[in-house]
């Protein structure tokens, strides 16, 4: 059984957008809805993970399970009865045998072989990792979706706005123009503009901008905000795309960057550097609604960010879930031999109930946080 948490300081920092999504709108209802749907196909692709693992090993599967609590539709294909359960946080692959110690009357009409307490502890490992990978890789998937299906709206050398009453609407600098040089320095993007103007507060600056194909001189004197200077302008923003294959490469370094940052953020919290912010579906669901009124790109970010986090998450050694799984693996193949399965499943099972009243109080705080 899985149970999603999110740690808001596990997420990467959004990426551009444009166009709305206007079915996301602002009843909270609807947002943690949409945040349960997502998450459940989070889990799916979780779960899918153990599932094709533990049949790679012939690992015999009784049941694939979406959820938890009463069973709402169930169905049986091959070996494998396939359900849908009343509470969509989570799910579960039940494998043969993985209660180990006594056996059900379930578990003994399978081979002991096919159990999955017989297989030996990389077996193990693989399966248990499986679900955690299925997660990095469905982010990576999004990623891609982003990079090259998508797109992203980057920043140019072009002006696209000129806040009035700043320096460089008194200067005459006009939407449309494109900065060519900074105290003759040439302008490659928007970023080499905004270095240079953030070093000059108070500073007469230099601007060559071209305009209608010919080129101006423009001298504006930067602003101090809070001792950095700035302008007044912003970026003509355009949308692209990256080839298929740029955006594969792309969206794999995404998914490292995104792997550093929670572990960055994971270590600085154990050493008290940084406060846990923990949030659950309803949290997940405002942020979410954030995200897809600014676009479909920063949503698939998002999403990918979210899976990745879950995927991080669930190799944590705490009890119930995966990394715990890993650990006795671990100790069995040192010791040589399994950890006691009943008192392994113990530990478990007082884990699992210590992160339901985790959930529980996390949904309580993120309705109050959201109502006052």
């Amino acid at each position: 059984m899985k149970v999603i948490g999110l740690s808001t300081w596990m997420i990467a920092p959004l990426l551009g957008a444009a166009i709305p999504l206007g079915a996301l709108n602002d009843s909270p209802v609807f947002r943690v809805a949409v945040a349960i749907i997502f998450l459940g196909v989070m889990a799916f692709f979780h779960e899918l993970g153990h599932f094709l693992a533990g049949k790679k090993f012939g690992v015999f599967v009784h049941e694939f399970g979406l959820g938890f609590g009463p069973s709402l539709v169930s169905f049986k294909l091959g070996e494998t009865r396939y359900s849908l359960r009343l509470f969509p946080l989570g799910g579960f692959v039940r494998f043969a045998g993985e209660a180990g110690g006594g056996l059900s009357r379930e578990d003994s009409a399978v081979p002991v072989e096919r159990h999955f307490y017989s297989q030996p502890a990389l077996a193990k490992s693989v399966i248990v990792a499986a679900g955690p990978v299925m997660n990095l890789f469905l982010a990576a998937f999004l990623f891609f979706l982003v990079f090259s299906v998508t797109g992203l709206d980057r920043t140019t050398p072009f002006i696209g706005h000129v806040l009035p009453g700043k320096p460089a609407a008194a200067a005459g600098m006009l939407p449309g123009d494109r900065i060519v040089q900074v105290e003759g320095q040439t302008i490659k993007n928007w970023e080499d503009m905004v270095s240079i103007v953030r070093r000059r507060p108070g500073l007469p600056t230099r601007f060559v901008v071209e305009r209608d194909g010919q080129e101006l001189e423009l001298v504006i004197t930067p602003e101090s905000a809070n001792g950095v200077g700035v302008i007044g302008v912003q970026s003509r923003l355009e949308r692209s795309r990256m080839h298929p294959i740029e955006g594969i490469v792309t969206a794999f370094k995404e998914t490292v960057y995104v792997v550093t940052f929670w572990v960055k953020g994971l270590v600085e919290t154990v050493s008290g550097k940084a406060r846990p912010e923990v949030t659950g579906p309803v949290g997940i669901g405002q942020i979410l609604g954030e995200a897809a009124s600014a676009g479909i790109s920063p949503f698939l970010y998002l999403l990918g960010a979210i899976s990745a986090n879950l995927g991080l998450i669930n190799l944590l050694p705490i009890p119930a879930l995966d990394g715990s799984r890993l650990l006795f693996a671990a100790i069995e193949g040192v010791r040589g031999k399994p950890v006691d399965p009943e008192k392994e499943n113990f530990i478990h099972l007082i884990g699992f109930a210590i992160l339901m009243a985790l959930f529980v109080i996390i949904t309580y705080r993120d309705i109050m946080r959201l109502i006052m």
